[in-house]
């Protein structure tokens, strides 16, 4: 097992939604045909010769493992970078290819491996292509201040490229309706201070149908973020359980981007309005035009959108069941006063 760095696996357990595919805290947890690294270097070679057709010519591990997969990077003879991973519940693949064709080549390409000894055992093995660039979390050191101003504004150009549809009239009578009716059902004390405002979001949803369809990555965060020695974004990973969702609703998350979490409290640098105006800015110039006039005439629909993205963000739904953030929970009082900065002006962000 690699071990994280403290502040890494706290963030890793307590802010990163709970999944339900098993976890791989070793390589015992995986079946006795993986569950040496040498069977698992065996494996992927022959799995990458004959679903790739090159031989494996270098093998190496990523300085840290993923709590659902085992993972691997190979240098092929014919020169080509692979990530190889084994996961012990299948991708789907679909949600790698929306954001591809929308984002361009910064999402990887992924390929399933097919083996049926190995489906046999509950693993399905997968490559991507080897995006360039370190870990937000990694990359930023040294930099801090304006290498998180720099990251934000990146992240904003990138994503103003997600545009998929003019409306999201299926994102909204699917996945948004069924996730605000589980809230409102739902027994969880934490949930049940916000059940007005939840509701009011039900109330709105013919509205919210009206934003773009923008590509959405369900767990965006510092490890998920690829990055050059300049802080420019160089790769956004992990796509698995992502949906397109309305504009706004996925970006529920900047609080996160321009800020942090640190000992289970949500900090406010100095630099977050920087970073934050940058993303929103980037965002929106890098956008199509006709998106960009039709969002500014309903700047306060997104505003409500990335408020509700914020709730469900931190009441997050797996399998029906609601899953609650221990962290996010804790800083929701505050996140929900939140204003974009087409909404605020000159103000503050957060509203004391």
């Amino acid at each position: 097992m690699i071990l994280l760095p403290n502040q890494l696996r706290y963030f890793l357990e307590s802010v990163i939604p709970s999944y339900t595919m098993p976890e791989i805290t070793c390589d015992e947890d995986l079946p006795k045909l993986l569950n040496t690294p040498t069977k698992q270097v065996k494996r992927a070679k022959k799995l990458i010769l004959k679903h790739l057709g090159s031989a494996v010519d270098r093998v190496d591990r990523p300085p840290m493992q993923g709590m659902f997969s085992r993972t691997l990077f190979l240098i092929l003879k014919d020169k080509r970078e692979i990530v190889h991973q084994f996961r012990t519940e299948p991708l789907d693949l679909n949600a790698f290819k929306i954001a591809r064709q929308a984002l361009g080549s910064i999402v990887p390409d992924a390929t399933a491996l097919e083996d049926e000894e190995l489906l046999a055992q509950g693993v399905w093995a997968y490559s991507f292509n080897l995006l360039p660039g370190e870990m937000w979390f990694r990359g930023i050191s040294g930099k801090w201040a304006q290498g998180r101003i720099a990251i934000n504004k990146s992240l904003g150009r990138v994503l103003s490229k997600g545009c998929l549809a003019n409306n999201s009239d299926e994102a909204v009578d699917g996945r948004i309706r069924s996730h605000l009716e589980a809230l409102l059902a739902s027994s969880e004390d934490d949930v049940k201070p916000y059940q007005h405002q939840l509701q009011s979001f039900v109330d709105k949803l013919e509205q919210l149908k009206e934003l773009p369809l923008w590509v959405a990555h369900y767990d965006l965060n510092e490890v998920n973020v690829l990055i050059d020695e300049d802080c420019n974004v160089t790769g956004l990973v992990d796509w698995e359980l992502s949906t397109p969702l309305p504009f706004g609703i996925c970006f529920g998350r900047i609080h996160t981007y321009a800020g942090e979490y640190s000992g289970g409290e949500f900090c406010v640098p100095d630099e977050f309005e920087d970073a934050e105006r940058a993303f929103w800015h980037e965002l929106f110039d890098g956008m199509p035009t006709e998106i960009r006039r039709k969002l500014k005439d309903e700047m306060n629909l997104v505003q409500d959108a990335v408020i509700l993205g914020t709730l469900l963000d931190c009441f997050s739904l797996e399998n029906g069941k609601v899953i609650v953030s221990k962290v996010a929970k804790k800083a929701l009082p505050k996140l929900l006063t939140y204003q974009i900065p087409f909404i605020r002006g000159q103000g503050p962000p957060y509203r004391d």
